[in-house]
């Protein structure tokens, strides 16, 4: 590792010292690997005598109840009486979801490995090069030689895991698959995680996976593969957000597409999600930005306001 980082490390470990009452919070709509990372914090945390909140916007999704102290994470931020905000996987202050942290004056660690982060914390524990969060906070814990205990290597591991697509994307290293191999020495079951974070499909989830398919479209032109699910849609299936985990990465299987696209409608807002493979030489990044989002090379998204109204075979957001 770089002597910056670890100077950073060094300097967020110090003021995590230092406080007495902290809030970990992820993105809203939180994930494996930004979930695992808060969950396997507030443990070490814990274990320091340091008094620890978390809250995720939108809660804990089904398929994650299975990470240890999963049942701790609150829906809301409660009152602010803290003395450091901890953030996991938000390229800026705006994706923690909760309007009350927007314009938080007071200190912020900002954990995350997305290369348009925004640095809006006082400390920025922020490196690209990771494939995960997890293997950042993995790195963390490591250099201050802290315990991982079996529980926490699954949090970590999970985060690993599902950043890389069961480590099916380019950004499965050499370095990523030690970090596995270790964490898996320390306890971690990876077919339990396999299991808990792709192997369950309710039946609202086929359904909306059908749906999507039925929907789908290839733009000869541009080489996009995308699909549009609905208000209409998802109620009539029953089915959340949670359901449509994993379907962009279905749609960008498609070999003569160069990237694909999801967009689905969730309240007053359209989600768009894209997704690419290093060979196809698409940085979906640079499309999610256009539109106010962001992400990696690969993986991006973004959210706008609108309704999906179709037009003929054509879709608007109005």
């Amino acid at each position: 590792m770089k002597n910056n980082i670890l100077n950073i490390f060094d300097l967020a470990y110090g003021r995590m010292s230092s406080a007495s009452s902290i809030l970990l919070v992820t993105h809203e709509g939180t994930d494996g690997d930004d979930l695992g990372s808060l969950l396997g914090m507030m443990k070490i945390l814990e274990t320091d005598g340091k008094k620890v909140r978390a809250a995720v916007k939108g809660g804990v999704p089904q398929g994650l109840m299975f990470l240890p102290g999963f049942e701790y994470v609150q829906e809301n931020v409660g009152d602010l009486d803290f003395d450091l905000l901890i953030t996991f996987g938000c390229n800026r202050i705006g994706r923690v979801g909760f309007d009350e942290l927007v314009n938080f004056s007071g200190e912020i660690i900002n954990f995350d490995h997305h290369p348009d982060n925004t640095n809006f914390g006082k400390i920025n524990v922020v490196d690209a090069s990771t494939a995960a969060v997890a293997e950042l906070v993995y790195d963390f814990l490591k250099y201050l030689k802290k315990t991982i205990t079996k529980d926490i290597a699954l949090c970590l591991l999970t985060g690993i895991f599902t950043d890389t697509g069961g480590f099916k994307h380019a950004n499965t290293t050499a370095k990523v698959l030690e970090t596995a191999a270790d964490l898996m020495k320390k306890g971690a079951r990876i077919e339990k995680i396999a299991y808990n974070t792709m192997g369950q499909k309710r039946p609202s989830t086929v359904k909306a996976w059908a749906r999507g398919l039925e929907n789908a479209r290839f733009d000869k032109q541009q080489q996009l593969v995308f699909s549009v699910l609905t208000e209409n849609d998802l109620k009539e299936i029953g089915a959340t957000d949670e359901d449509l985990e994993g379907f962009v990465e279905l749609l960008n299987h498609i070999p003569q597409a160069k990237f694909a696209l999801l967009l689905r409608q969730d309240g007053d807002a359209v989600k768009g999600s894209l997704r690419s493979e290093q060979h196809k030489d698409v940085d979906v990044s640079k499309i999610a930005k256009i539109f106010g989002g962001g992400g990696h090379k690969l993986a991006s998204g973004f959210k706008v306001k609108g309704k999906l109204i179709k037009s003929g075979d054509a879709w608007e957001i109005q």
